[in-house]
């Protein structure tokens, strides 16, 4: 008895570890994710590093191809029911965030997501 306690109070303080550029770049890949999950395709090519250059000639074709990306998905899969940060990797101003995705026909997909560091924000790459 006395170990599972010890187990679950490890596992608790694992948990709420993570520094806060850790927390910050996982909220973002997840944001990024949400916005694809609520059909938000022009906030999601929002958050591109480049999106700002972009003409808004590519930017309406990116946004098209988000919106069919997200409707063959969820034709293959269903709904996007939940997104979770499950870890990353990060290097300076870059970083890898893996993303549990899971769908309303109960499948789920593990992606990772690149992202950069731009002035204190941190972009899909």
């Amino acid at each position: 008895m006395t170990s599972i306690a010890i187990m679950l109070l490890l596992f608790a303080s694992c948990s709420s570890d993570l520094s806060k550029e850790q927390r910050r770049v996982r909220k973002a890949a997840e944001k990024c994710y949400e916005y694809l999950q609520d059909g938000k395709y022009e906030k999601f090519v929002g958050e591109i590093a480049y999106a700002d250059s972009m003409s808004e000639d590519y930017r309406s074709q990116m946004v098209d191809l988000i919106k069919e990306f997200a409707a063959s998905e969820e034709l293959r899969h269903g709904k996007l029911m939940k997104v979770e940060a499950i870890g990353e990797d990060i290097k300076d101003s870059l970083a890898q965030v893996y993303l549990q995705i899971s769908y309303a026909d109960s499948t789920s997909e593990e992606v990772g997501v690149p992202m950069v560091k731009i002035g204190k924000r941190w972009k899909m790459q």
